[in-house]
């Protein structure tokens, strides 16, 4: 069994959220490979959802900045 790895961590918008790579290491290029994404809050705690790209995290982000 392989254990998820957090990639780079990209701090978006003005509210405090990250969005952080998660994926596996190639054994064979010794590079990630991204699986999806997660959002974490300002406090660092990830929120239980999982998005397939930079794009849709940053998008929820931007929708849960307007509530």
């Amino acid at each position: 069994m392989v254990s998820p790895v957090i990639g780079n961590v990209t701090p978006w918008g003005d509210q405090g959220y990250t969005i952080l790579e998660e994926g596996e290491l190639n054994p064979g290029t010794h590079r990630l490979e991204v699986r999806h994404y997660l959002v974490a809050d300002r406090s660092g705690e990830t929120l239980p959802q999982r998005f397939p790209s930079l794009e849709v995290a940053r998008s929820y982000i931007e929708e849960i900045g307007k509530a």
